[in-house]
């Protein structure tokens, strides 16, 4: 009997061996890639932008998680003479966005007085792309610049003012100064800096 209460209590040291180590190997195996993702609740206020440029009224507006750009240029009262194209309607809106609707360039002057082409280009009459006055398409035109370059563009200078050289540039992101250099022949700011 004595026998028998020593393999069932080196048994049972066994079994309790193999639960610590099965427990142990479950532990570290567990995946560290382990994403929370919070979302808003339908009882936050919202979120705040800035609408500005060639819409009827410009200031902050408060508009529901959820909305597009196109939904604060609503509430800005629509755009007036603009170059809808350089807009991303589509885009949801984040707190704290400044969205800037450029003027219309095809029958006027844009500013400081840089002549404008027909067809809502801003292309100076040297030929050069006024990356002060020029919307989404026409930066696009300029090698290496796409569609979300172009929109870095207009949001900087939005953000920042115009651009006084050339070199400003530099200050996108997405934009080195090697881009710049090869810009110097096919863009201007349209100063005489």
């Amino acid at each position: 009997m004595e026998l028998t209460r020593l393999k069932v209590a080196a048994l049972g040291l066994v079994v309790m061996v193999a639960v610590a180590i099965a427990v142990a190997l479950m532990g570290s195996q567990q995946s560290p890639d382990l994403v929370l993702k919070i979302e808003p609740s339908e009882d936050q206020p919202g979120v705040t932008v800035y609408v500005g440029g060639a819409v009827r009224s410009p200031g902050l507006y408060t508009l529901g998680y959820g909305a597009h750009v196109a939904d604060a240029l609503n509430a800005a009262g629509g755009p007036v003479d603009a170059e809808i194209s350089a807009v991303p309607m589509a885009d949801k809106l984040k707190d704290g966005q400044e969205i800037f609707v450029p003027a219309a360039s095809s029958e006027s002057s844009g500013p400081e007085g840089s002549p404008s082409v027909a067809g809502g280009t801003a292309v100076e009459s040297t030929g050069r792309v006024n990356v002060n006055t020029a919307g989404a398409s026409e930066l696009q035109s300029l090698p290496g610049i796409g569609p979300a370059l172009s929109q870095r563009i207009i949001d900087y200078r939005t953000r920042n003012g115009p651009f006084s050289t050339l070199d400003d540039l530099a200050g996108v992101r997405g934009i080195s100064s090697r881009m710049v250099e090869e810009l110097r022949d096919l863009a201007t700011t349209g100063t005489s800096a």
